[in-house]
């Protein structure tokens, strides 16, 4: 079975695969060989693929789709960031900035929401960095 692992800004993994876990918004589910055919909206959290030499390799997305077809897997995420590369002290900075900013200024709705959803793609990659 084969993966590709897509964001805006280029591929992040493409290749043979023995499984796929991911989160979609109605919950956690692993696509495998012979997957029946499949379309699914993915939440900002960690997706895992496992590889044929028993290797996991664990990415903090930011949610996006996946498409299961023929035994390949494509997922396409917003942002798909490796466990190993994440910037755990510049998220942790981040995270802690952003929280001070929703607790003292006042910012409209529309902000807020955006702010909020950025705290969410930051406090997703801080657990998965230190997990």
């Amino acid at each position: 079975m084969k993966a590709h692992i897509l964001t805006p800004k280029g591929p992040v993994f493409e290749g043979e695969v023995t499984g796929v876990q991911m989160p979609g918004v109605n919950g956690g589910f692993e696509v495998r060989q012979d997957h029946a055919q499949l379309v699914s909206l993915l939440e900002v959290g960690k997706l895992v693929v496992k590889t044929p030499d028993d290797g996991i390799l664990v990415y903090a997305i930011s949610g996006g789709f996946t498409e299961v077809k023929d035994n390949v897997v494509t997922v396409m995420a917003e942002e798909a960031i490796n466990r190993d590369q994440i910037d755990l002290a510049g998220d942790l900075r981040n995270k802690k900035e952003i929280e001070s900013t929703l607790k003292t200024q006042k910012i409209d709705t529309a902000e807020h929401a955006r702010t909020e959803a950025e705290l969410w793609k930051i406090t997703n990659r801080v657990k998965i960095a230190q997990n």
